[in-house]
Order: structure tokens, then C-alpha cells, then sequence
């Protein structure tokens, strides 16, 4: 969970002068730049962004996390095990599944490096359900991040033994394909808060959410809006995103920087609006 609370005290003077400008009370002034804080709250939780490219980023995460890949950036890049397995033809050699199980143990393949690949008989699921995957993945999915499942692999001998599900690669895809269809849940956190909010101005109040955040906010009732307007002396509003991990993927660098960013843009609305007012009279 990751709470917000957006005030006038803090920004007082640029919030007359904005709900001025604007011809709003100051409640109004809070209420339409609660909403803009809750886009750019949106935009700074992971994965970072809010245009097609985040999609892609949180889409490459969750795949790396599944079945394993390299992840790179400016400093590193390192490759990630992944928690399932693809049971692949070279497991079908010689008469089947069968021929690898051996008591408790299944023998996946011999690799390169001489050393027989195997895993535990309750790993070694062919006949995998989607719920058999969800309960597996479940297990290692801790404060909306992957642990370090799939890198305990135990060395016995000249036997490997891995730490991850071994499923059919058709059942892969399609579990795969739900669980990307899940990018985006925490941002749509905000998504939901920005819904809760008064409506000041004729738009959405979901502008600037990607359909692919927002198409969350039907499922999940993540946002919660407390709303403080009224409060003469400091009129506020605070946003709270309910998504359980919310808090662990989107830094407190990164709250500041939000709230900063909407200050900004207040301004520039303000110069905007007064330099069309200011062109208007002159043309008259």
C-alpha cells in the first residue's frame, strides 16, 4: 500500500494564484491537481513510465521471472533462472517420460559439462493445470517482486538438481499469456484513486492512464480517496493506491519527484492561461 496526501499548506500561494487563474474555488484547484498527481504517480511506479514501452518492460520482466533471461541496463546485466522449465523433445528420447523417472527423482537430460539434469518428481509436471502453476508461482511472488526461485539448485555427484516446475511448452504459453495480461495492476492503483476524485473539468478523469493500466480498474478496487477539501484552513486531499505491494515498487525519491513535477505543471498552465488572456485583450 502507498499513501499520498496532496495539501494546499505546502504549495499555498501557487495554489491561490492557479485557483485564481483558473476561476476555481481552491477545493476544485486541490481536486484537478490530486488527479495530475495521481498520473504522475502512475508514471513512477515500476515499470517505469506509462507509454507502450513500460507495457514491453513489465511484459520482458515477467517473462524473465517465468522461464528465465537476461536483463540488462546502464550498469549491469545479469541473467535471471526462472521458476519453470519447458519439458522439450530431448526429455522425450528413449521411451518417453518414464524412462527418466527414477524414485523421488526425474533425469531431465545430460549436459555439455557431463553432469545428468534432473529435478524433483513433484517439479516434473506434464500435465500441469493452470491453477498447479498459479499455487507454484505464487509461492516465490513476495511484495509484487520475484525471490531468488529457481537459483537454489542442489549439486549431488555428477547430478544437477533444479529448482523450478518442468511443464509442456503449450501449457507455458498459455500461463504466460494470463500472467502478462497482469502488467500494470499497481499503477492502475492510482488509476482507481484518480476515478474517486470530483470531477472539476469536463475530461476523463483517467486521462493520461494507458488503456492498459486502466483496463485494471474494473477488476481491482485498489484506489482510495480521503477527501479533505472542506477543511477551511488546509484543504487536502490524500491517495492511497491499496495494491499490497504498492509501496515496494514505487520509491520515495520518486513520490517527491511526482509532487514536484505537478507544481511545475501548474505553473505552466498558469503562464499559458494568462498569455492567451493577455493575446485575447490585445486583439480586442
Amino acid at each position: 500500500m502507498a499513501k499520498f496526501k496532496f495539501e494546499s499548506l505546502k504549495f499555498e500561494q501557487i495554489m491561490k494564484d492557479y485557483a485564481t487563474i483558473r476561476e476555481v474555488t481552491i477545493p476544485d484547484a486541490v481536486m484537478l491537481n490530486a488527479r495530475l498527481l495521481c498520473v504522475e504517480l502512475a508514471r513512477r511506479t515500476q515499470p517505469f513510465g506509462i507509454d507502450d514501452k513500460a507495457k514491453l518492460t513489465g511484459e520482458k520482466a515477467i517473462t524473465r521471472d517465468l522461464v528465465g533471461g537476461r536483463s540488462s541496463s546502464a550498469v549491469h546485466s545479469r541473467r535471471r533462472v526462472g521458476i519453470f522449465g519447458i519439458i522439450g523433445a530431448a526429455m522425450q528420447k528413449a521411451g518417453g517420460y518414464a524412462w527418466y523417472k527414477t524414485g523421488e527423482n526425474v533425469r531431465l537430460f545430460v549436459g555439455k559439462d557431463g553432469y545428468a539434469y534432473g529435478t524433483e518428481k513433484s517439479y516434473f509436471r506434464p500435465d500441469a493445470s493452470m491453477t498447479d502453476m498459479r499455487s507454484f508461482h505464487k509461492k516465490f511472488f513476495v511484495n509484487g517482486k520475484m525471490s531468488s526461485a529457481g537459483s537454489r539448485d542442489k549439486t549431488i555427484g555428477r547430478w544437477k538438481f533444479l529448482d523450478k516446475m518442468f511443464v509442456s511448452e503449450s501449457t507455458m504459453n498459455t500461463y504466460k499469456e494470463s500472467v502478462l495480461k497482469k502488467v500494470g495492476i499497481a499503477k492502475a492503483g492510482w488509476a482507481s484513486c484518480a476515478l474517486k476524485l470530483k470531477k472539476v473539468n469536463k475530461g476523463s478523469l483517467t486521462a493520461g492512464f494507458p488503456k492498459w493500466v486502466t483496463r485494471h480498474t474494473g477488476d481491482f478496487d485498489n484506489g482510495r480517496v480521503q477527501d479533505m477539501t472542506a477543511d477551511r484552513k488546509n484543504p487536502r486531499v490524500e491517495v492511497t493506491n491499496k495494491t499490497p505491494w504498492a509501496s515496494d515498487v514505487i520509491p520515495a525519491s520518486e513520490e517527491l519527484r511526482a509532487k514536484s513535477v505537478v507544481a511545475t505543471k501548474m505553473k505552466k498552465q498558469m503562464e499559458a492561461i494568462l498569455k492567451k488572456r493577455q493575446k485575447g485583450l490585445i486583439e480586442t
